[in-house]
């Protein structure tokens, strides 16, 4: 008799072959899902970009008053001593801001918004003038030029202008420091406050702090905290645990792996670099726990990876 020719790979049995793809699965996919996901970015905040263009549409409709020009002088000179760096303007500046303000509005809330609205939209018309201190500023903070996000729209940069007015409007203490940014954020429109949340949100660490200042992830994260805080507040659906989770993520990993400007920033000591690294260690537990709670509420690959790179970085 003839031998038995050799199978072909066609003639498997199909409950053999669906065993090997599946053996296969289970070898080949969790290593592919399985490995460290460092997260870059907190999850997106949208803007009310209607509500704040109309907000500073009514703005700029209300009376203003007399001393509207000497307000917005002042002011211009703050921005110019900011584009500088020059601190010792910068706090004289500041402080002829905040009195020439409160002498042209007599502290009534509708004048010092119709101020403001105007300043903005002088702001908004010279940004694409290479030079101007309001474009520097804008710059530095990526709020436009080669280093701005395409998708960067006039009610994000509203939202961080018309916050980073009202801070400056503040008389500045004889000790101590300003009030905290979530009080100044509840004293502006829920329109602002959705505005100036998205961008801090949104942006990177680089931008929040400002381009071509030293690196520093703690400003970073300490601004962040609040504003994700706010963000739920906000948005009930917004994942506020994935994001406190990123945010101290990325804290971690800036500290343990610094650039070189935070290394200069930071000097060579053995004390900063220690204080560094058990500042890191709190942080990556925080995501730890945070991704492991994520993990057990709704299963996701994602949060694997997550808390894998968290537990990566506290095994080194």
């Amino acid at each position: 008799m003839p031998a038995a020719a050799a199978p072909k790979p066609w003639d498997v049995p199909p409950l053999i072959a669906l065993g090997a793809l599946a053996l296969a699965g289970v070898i080949v996919f969790p290593m592919a899902h399985r490995t460290p996901l460092y997260p870059t970015s907190l999850p997106p905040l949208s803007v009310d970009g209607a509500g704040l263009i109309a907000e500073q549409r009514r703005d700029l409709a209300r009376p203003r008053p007399p001393a509207t020009a000497e307000a917005i002088a002042s002011w211009n000179a703050l921005t110019l001593a900011h584009a500088r760096r020059d601190g010792r303007a910068k706090a004289q500046a500041q402080a002829r801001f905040a009195q020439t303000l409160f002498d042209a509005t007599d502290g009534a809330p509708e004048r010092a918004l119709a101020i403001r609205a105007l300043a903005a939209q002088q702001w908004l018309d010279v940004l694409g003038r290479p030079g101007e201190p309001g474009t520097v500023l804008a710059e530095r903070h990526a709020l436009a030029g080669p280093r701005a996000d395409p998708t960067m729209t006039d009610a994000e940069r509203l939202g961080w202008f018309a916050l980073r007015w009202e801070r400056l409007a503040l008389p500045t203490p004889e000790r101590g420091e300003v009030e905290p940014v979530t009080d100044t954020l509840l004293r502006v429109s829920p329109a602002v406050q959705r505005g100036f949340a998205a961008w801090v949100i949104n942006s990177r660490c680089a931008a929040i702090v400002g381009f071509d200042d030293q690196d520093n992830p703690r400003a970073c994260a300490s601004l962040r905290r609040p504003m994700i805080a706010f963000a739920a507040h906000l948005d009930p659906r917004y994942p506020r645990d994935e994001a406190l989770a990123a945010t101290d993520m990325m804290l971690a990993v800036a500290l343990r792996h610094p650039s070189a400007a935070a290394r200069r920033a930071r000097g060579d000591g053995a004390g900063a670099a220690g204080t560094d690294l058990e500042e890191a260690q709190a942080a990556l537990h925080n995501a730890q726990d945070r991704y492991a709670a994520l993990a057990h509420a709704r299963p996701d690959r994602r949060w694997q990876r997550h808390s894998l790179a968290a537990l990566r970085e506290l095994s080194e």
